[in-house]
């Protein structure tokens, strides 16, 4: 069937909440949610991010598995280790270590055509009352494992 996607159920780990789905061109798009705790651009949040990735890959593969399974199917998925995914396009963010009680905002200024930067209040809604996040929005379209490099090697020169 053309068009068809299915939807996995959300996978929540290190505070963050990931959606799946897998395409009928036998694509999968991850998007990794985490509004309440941003990943931070630094060792431990690339970590983190890492880690949570790995969760999907092992789903997805257990999926497919059960589905050859009960198909009888010797048809054989591999999933890619999700170094090799493609990262078309991440936010990393911080947010104020103080409570900000001022009017609500957001500023948007763009870098070029690889990154947007975002500043504005968020309510994090979990008692923590409202902080000022400081995002930035990236557009690598490059390989996880790359990526990452990338970003390391930014965060040492910075």
């Amino acid at each position: 069937m053309i068009g068809v996607r299915i939807f996995l159920s959300p996978i929540e780990t290190n505070d963050l909440m990931i959606r799946v789905v897998i395409h009928h061109t036998d694509t999968v798009s991850v998007s990794v949610g985490c509004s309440m705790k941003p990943v931070v651009s630094d060792i431990g949040g690339l970590i983190r991010l890492s880690n949570a990735l790995t969760r999907v890959e092992e789903r997805v593969s257990r999926l497919l598995d059960v589905r050859n399974q009960l198909l009888l199917s010797p048809k054989f998925h591999l999933i890619p280790e999700h170094n090799s995914w493609i990262v078309t396009m991440w936010h990393f963010g911080k947010d104020s270590l103080n409570e900000y009680t001022g009017e609500r905002f957001e500023h948007t200024w763009e870098q070029g055509k690889e990154a947007l930067i975002r500043v504005y209040t968020k309510d994090l809604r979990d008692g923590k009352g409202i902080r000022i996040r400081t995002e930035r929005q990236e557009y690598p379209n490059k390989r996880f494992d790359e990526a990452i490099e990338e970003k390391l090697n930014a965060l040492g020169s910075s």
